[in-house]
């Protein structure tokens, strides 16, 4: 028997699968994901998931469809093919090219094993294909995402004027960074979507095969059809792309959202299509609707970052996830699932995190990210969490943007440097630091922010691996003037705060 595998984050109606029904003897939709029952997730997330599988199932036409769904203590993907091969052997196995290495490796086992042929497809979430990642970075010494950003942009002709970007440069990132305190506009209310009968059964599913899961479906406003996912770029357009570009790494302690797109967990899954959202807000600069630095930024997000980060992704599996550049053991806090914490900063993140399973880009690098990098813990358990928590987390996105961006695990892969910081760039940039206990103003004194004190001792402890990285140069050059007294503050300080948060 010849049947297409289908999982809940592979609904691209450009997929290869989806354009070629009629090709196979069964169709499987595949709901229950090993990782949803090997990691805590969030419910929203399983739900959003499972929800948009269920109701794209109604639109596919096919006379043999097998729908294997979420239950409490699901036996696992190989388990659940050993058992269709012996109810009737398979034949072979098409599937999309699957969002984690796992999976790929177990399909590709079961396979050899049982003498099944396995057809794996390119997948139609995004614009370009691995192939053409291949191609660029080989041969170089480095992978800089700017490179690659500008090779896409002339290859698909996206923002271009000729030969030329388009608002005379490539990058317009520096317009895109002003504080939430310079914004003077109110920021439009979103729109509510109803939740239809098919999505609350899902919920009782959820709530019923996870009961223990992170977070609640109580705020639960996701788009679960491709309709309604175009309604929600067409929202970001209409009243929230004009101020995207200035305030895309603001935080607001007011607004979790700001302007924001959310339409990562659609272009994500499938229900959007990554080229004509980028069309649809190109469309509004050329209509002289949306400044260059917003229409740029967003582009850079899906086109840039997107495209890059899938590469990276592929290109360096499995031996990437087991990174761990400055070996570091500390384990998670609790605070990271119960947001009890006296930083503010932190427990705004993490209760936007449990409230809506998501929380911005900003808040995911310089906060939580930034955390977890200064405070030196586990790469491991910090990129299970953030694969878990976010609605838009897959492993292929997840991974290197959590423990290359954040945390600098892969030793300079994506980033050149880490991202550290102290609690002065979280002040600059939101209104988070005068409702916190601690003072960010300060760094050994005993209300001092934690971010001042972990940061410096952060630069101390990882010297001998640092200080060698030219763009390491200026602030070791500010370390190099600090006494050996409030060295040894921070370090003391640092210690003593580590672990009593663990």
């Amino acid at each position: 028997m010849k049947i297409a595998l289908i999982f809940p984050d592979q609904l691209s109606n450009k997929s290869y699968l989806f354009l070629n029904l009629e090709s196979y003897d069964q169709i499987i939709l595949f709901e229950p994901l090993d990782n949803f029952y090997e990691i805590p997730h969030h419910k929203q997330k399983i739900a959003f998931l499972i929800s948009s599988l269920r109701h794209i199932k109604q639109e596919i036409n096919h006379p043999n469809i097998k729908h294997e769904k979420i239950i409490k203590d699901h036996p696992g993907l190989i388990k659940f093919l050993n058992n269709q091969n012996e109810i009737e052997p398979l034949t072979s196995i098409d599937t999309v090219q699957p969002s984690d290495h796992k999976i790929l490796r177990d399909l590709l086992f079961f396979s050899q094993t049982n003498s099944i042929e396995l057809n794996v497809h390119n997948d139609s979430k995004f614009i370009a294909k691995l192939e053409d990642f291949e191609y660029w970075s080989k041969d170089k010494k480095s992978l800089i995402q700017e490179f690659y950003y500008r090779w896409l942009r002339k290859k698909y002709n996206i923002l271009m004027n000729d030969n030329e970007p388009a608002g005379g440069q490539w990058n317009f990132d520096k317009e895109n960074r002003k504080s939430i305190k310079q914004l003077k506009d109110e920021i439009p209310k979103r729109n509510s979507l109803k939740t239809d009968k098919e999505t609350f059964d899902v919920m009782v599913d959820v709530e019923t095969s996870f009961p223990d899961a992170f977070g609640s479906l109580e705020n639960f406003n996701w788009a679960v059809t491709r309709s309604d996912a175009k309604l929600k770029l067409k929202e970001f357009i209409s009243s929230y792309l004009f101020n995207y570009g200035n305030f895309q790494d603001a935080m607001s302690k007011d607004s979790s959202l700001l302007f924001h797109s959310l339409i990562s967990p659609y272009l994500n899954n499938g229900l959007l299509c990554p080229m004509e959202a980028i069309d649809l807000v190109e469309l509004e600069y050329k209509n002289n609707q949306a400044p260059i630095n917003a229409v740029e930024g967003f582009v850079r997000q899906i086109l840039g970052w997107r495209e890059f980060i899938r590469g990276i992704y592929w290109k360096y599996m499995p031996q990437y996830k087991t990174l761990n550049f400055f070996d570091t053991k500390t384990k998670l806090p609790e605070f990271y699932w119960n947001a009890e914490t006296d930083m503010y900063c932190m427990h705004k993140a993490i209760s936007d995190t449990k409230e809506y399973a998501y929380s911005h880009h900003i808040q995911r690098l310089m906060v939580t990210g930034n955390f977890a990098l200064i405070a030196g813990l586990n790469p491991q358990k910090v990129c299970d969490w953030y694969l878990g928590v976010y609605i838009d987390a897959h492993e292929w996105v997840e991974l290197p943007n959590t423990l290359g961006m954040a945390l600098f695990a892969d030793g300079g892969i994506v980033g050149s440097k880490p991202y550290a910081a102290s609690g002065k760039y979280i002040n600059r940039m939101s209104n988070f630091c005068k409702d916190c206990k601690y003072d960010v103003n300060t760094i050994i004194e005993d209300d001092s922010c934690p971010m001042n004190f972990m940061y410096w001792n952060f630069l101390i402890s990882r010297e001998n691996i640092l200080r060698k990285n030219p763009r390491m140069s200026l602030i070791y050059n500010s370390l190099d003037k600090k006494d050996d007294l409030f060295k040894s503050k921070v370090q003391a300080k640092s210690k003593i705060f580590i672990k009593d948060i663990t």
